[in-house]
């Protein structure tokens, strides 16, 4: 996955001051710029991706999505500047210090306040209400306007946020031809969730027999972060390990006696680390755990070295389908982890993908409202969209990256995953027809699942995938273990205000858990000394950052 310029799904926002040289905007919309055929031009700030799949002669200044907003709208999309990552990051940051922005961009909330207190960005409260279509008015509902308030200054609403829910629970992705090969029976129950016990049984079975054929398998490998505070962060982590013992680390959760405390602090994640420890111990966890990247990890599962891999419901769209395609056998199921009671426990947050601001210069601000309902409600729900839209309809074919879209924000209604992935599954199996079903995208999907089932030796890598995070993951475990009534979901403390002790301290304690957790795993330093780190914790700033979001959360 290409970087991403980082916007806010956690429990708080780690901000970066602005300096801005410009003394604020202009409080005068200019006149409207036109092009020669008479659109309003409209500069954007283009957040980019490496690897965008456009089809030969399309850019990210000329694609489908800009043309059909021409020929809709009557907008000429223009690009201000065009990066990727922590590039897109400094262009925002420079075009903010100089006070010179485009007519619209992404950001995240904090540089939204200081774009608004700056007032170099318009007030959408008017033309959000006299324009947002209904469906897009629901989608924000749907989380209960969470998103949308977090966008309110002063109750004005100064941009238009995008959705993300993290929903749990986290999951393991075991490699089925090796389970097949060494004739191990997991999930007797079919509850789609394992013991840690069968977790731990099947890693050494993977290592000891060298099921991957290389000389090189292991058991497990996890990033040296070890954890993660979200489902779409998990990859490559013990992330559900921890949830099976009750511990949600990296989160703020409320205790029993109502009062915050830092998930990665407690008991539970103790008991969680001295289970990782004897993984580590007994020649289970990869031995160069604490100093392997990301990118080693990675590498290891294309290459037929890991056989369990950690992460979200979507990993096979760009992680394991890397895999499948290396070694066309190569299968990967899906199972959550379960506690000793068992239940399975996750953790369940609404997010922000990032906020669309407008600056207060430009002259027509509902353009900005007007291509949201064409984008996410008109084209999303096209009946047949490969008549009324074909440009966007050949772009699915070949899986271009969203980033294409003059805004790169996620947005859909929550928990739709899960209803969507149901849809086209049943209708991928042949329960009900994949001509009834309306959204392009699910019917997509149901085809690609489809294609897989009908032909899973001949079928493409990209139709495993989708059955593979539709309908083994979405629809098999994140859906059944609700089904089955064994889904613990937490729901920890979630803000979008800015916490000014996180900004002095959470680098610095983010490391301090990050390297005293390594060197637990490996003994270097004992466990018994954990009550030392929490202590450490908080006098580096952690205490602060629990007092100032306990003041938030009592409000």
């Amino acid at each position: 996955m290409g970087k991403m310029h980082k916007f806010l799904t956690g429990a708080i926002v780690l901000s970066s001051t602005l300096l801005l040289t410009a003394c604020g905007g202009s409080s005068d919309k200019k006149e409207a710029t036109k092009d020669a055929d008479g659109n309003i031009v409209m500069t954007v700030g283009q957040q980019t991706q490496p690897n965008s799949k456009l089809p030969e002669g399309d850019t990210y200044a000329n694609n489908a999505y800009r043309r059909l907003i021409k020929k809709e709208l009557g907008v000429d999309i223009q690009s201000a500047f065009e990066a990727n990552g922590d590039d897109y990051t400094r262009q925002v940051s420079l075009a903010i210090a100089s006070g010179d922005i485009p007519d619209m961009m992404v950001v995240s909330h904090d540089e939204m306040v200081e774009l608004a207190n700056n007032d170099l960005i318009a007030d959408l409260t008017d033309v959000y209400d006299k324009y947002a279509s209904d469906t897009i008015k629901d989608i924000y509902k749907s989380f209960d306007d969470v998103q949308i308030d977090s966008a309110k200054i002063d109750g004005k609403i100064m941009a238009l946020p995008g959705t993300a829910n993290d929903f749990g629970p986290n999951l393991v992705w075991i490699r089925q031809d090796w389970v097949d090969g060494l004739g191990i029976k997991l999930d007797k129950d079919g509850n789609h969730a394992i013991t840690l016990d069968e977790l731990k049984s099947t890693a050494k079975a993977f290592k000891d027999q060298d099921a991957g054929k290389t000389g090189k398998t292991q058991g497990l490998a996890f990033a040296n972060w070890l954890t993660s505070d979200s489902h779409g962060g998990s990859g490559y982590t013990a992330t559900a390990i921890f949830n099976s013992f009750g511990s949600y680390p990296k989160n703020y959760i409320e205790n029993s006696s109502g009062k915050l405390e830092y998930g990665s602090n407690t008991k539970e994640t103790k008991a969680s680390l001295s289970y990782v420890k004897e993984l580590f111990d007994e020649g289970i966890l990869d031995n160069q755990f604490g100093t392997r990247t990301y990118d080693d990890i990675n590498a290891m599962m294309i290459n037929g070295e890991l056989g369990i891999i950690p992460g979200p419901w979507h990993l096979p769209d760009w992680a394991l389908v890397q895999a499948k395609t290396a070694n066309p056998n190569a299968t990967f199921t899906p199972y959550a982890i379960e506690s000793e009671d068992g239940k399975v426990n996750g953790v369940s947050k609404p997010g922000v993908g990032g906020y669309v601001v407008v600056s207060k210069s430009f002259s027509n601000p509902e353009k900005v409202v007007e291509m949201f309902n064409l984008l996410f409600d008109k084209v999303a729900n096209s009946k047949d969209m490969e008549k009324e839209y074909p440009e966007i309809y050949a772009y699915a074919q070949q899986a271009v990256d969203g980033s294409v879209k003059p805004v790169n924000i996620e947005f859909f209604k929550n928990l739709s995953e899960i209803e969507d992935a149901v849809t086209a599954s049943e209708a991928a199996e042949g329960k009900t027809s994949i001509d009834d079903i309306s959204q392009f995208t699910v019917q997509n999907n149901a085809k690609k699942i489809k294609a897989y089932l009908d032909d899973p030796t001949g079928a493409d890598p990209t139709d495993w995938s989708v059955y593979a995070s539709r309908l083994l993951a979405v629809d098999g475990v994140m859906d059944g273990v609700r089904q089955e009534g064994i889904y613990n979901e937490v729901k920890p403390f979630t803000t979008f205000d800015t916490i000014k002790a996180s900004d002095r301290n959470g680098a610095q304690i983010s490391k301090l858990e990050e390297e005293t957790f390594i060197k637990y795993v490996t003994g270097e330093e004992s466990l018994n000394n954990f009550d030392k780190y929490v202590s450490d914790w908080n006098s580096q700033g952690g205490k602060a950052i629990l007092e100032e979001m306990q003041k938030l959360a009592d409000k």
